[in-house]
Formats: structure tokens, sequence, C-alpha cells
């Protein structure tokens, strides 16, 4: 890579790719740099830090879902449709960005402490955002009367390595789309 084509988005797309495959801790700025073909220093004309790297692949995706889940919330749907809708912005985002979204949910524990708080702080804002869907079609019947915390549980669980498997699969994301929020919301017996 030339230094013009040398850019922060390439930096955090790369370390994406290789905090996903062998850990935030097991990747030093010389591995990125070397992956990226330029001198360490060059990163450094770009970025700051291996953690402000780490920083901006995790705070970009939780932006993307509060932004989502808060667009979702407040349209005027039934509540199986929202649930739909936010089961499909975890395929989508697994799917679409599989590097930063194992990032997300592998290496967050590595952010430093202060943003480590302002990440657990904006996951809990998002699940508060959850429950009060789920909550809000319990109250109207459209939900099942279950323990809320549990229903997140098992629909975000689910959701969680689902880039894993899709990168295993020859699947097509549109059928995800479609049978995954239904296995979710519904299960598997007739």
């Amino acid at each position: 890579m030339t230094k013009r084509a040398l850019s922060r988005k390439h930096i955090v797309t790369k370390s994406a790719e290789m905090f996903r495959h062998r850990s935030f801790t097991e990747v030093s700025m010389r591995d990125i740099a070397r992956a990226l073909n330029v001198k360490a220093a060059s990163l450094y004309n770009h970025i700051s830090s291996k953690q402000e790297i780490l920083e901006l692949i995790i705070f970009d995706l939780v932006e993307i879902f509060i932004t989502r889940i808060t667009n979702t919330q407040n349209k005027n749907i039934d509540i199986e449709s929202k649930l739909i809708e936010i089961i499909q912005t975890h395929i989508d985002i697994a799917i679409n960005q599989p590097n930063a979204f194992a990032t997300l949910n592998n290496d967050w524990k590595y952010l430093a402490d202060e943003k480590k708080q302002v990440f657990i702080s904006r996951r809990i804002e998002y699940e508060n955002k959850l429950k009060q869907i789920i909550t809000e079609g319990q109250k109207n019947g459209a939900i099942r009367d279950q323990n809320p915390d549990i229903i997140i549980y098992m629909m975000l669980t689910s959701l969680r390595t689902l880039h894993l498997w899709y990168e295993r699969q020859d699947q097509k994301q549109d059928t995800l789309m479609k049978q995954i929020p239904k296995m979710i919301l519904y299960g598997v017996l007739p």
C-alpha cells in the first residue's frame, strides 16, 4: 500500500480483520503495518495507538446499533415487526461487517477502563431499549409473559456468533433475514 492510499479507514479495516483472527492482544502495530505493507511509523500519522483503533472499531458499531434500535423503537409498527427489524440489524451487521462484529463481541474487554465503562453504559442503553419494546409487547399481549431479561439474553446470544457460522455456510443473506427472526421469535415447534 502506498503512503497516499493509507488512510484511517484502511488501518481500521485491516486491524479489525487481524483482531478477529488473532485477537486484539496478539496483534501489534508492527503486525498491522506489515499487513498494510507500510512502516509502523507511517501508521502513527493516522492513528495514535492500537487502543484508538479498537475504540474506532467498537464505537462505530455501537453507534450503528443504538441508532438503529432507536429508529425501530420510534416507528409506528407492531411489536413483532420491531423485533424482526432488530434481529435483522444484527444479521446485517454480522454478515456485512464480520470483522468489526467479532471485535465488538470479543475484544471490548480490552478497552481502556474509561472507554470500557462507556461501552458498558451504551450496551445497557441498548438492552434497556430492547427491554422497553419487549415489555410493551407483554403489556399488549403480543409477547408471552416471560422474564424480559431472559428473552433478551436468548435473542442476543443466538445472534452473537452468527458471523462464525455464516462464513462456513452456503446461505443467502435474504434467507437468513427471513428465517432467523422466525426461529428466534417462534422456535422450532409447529
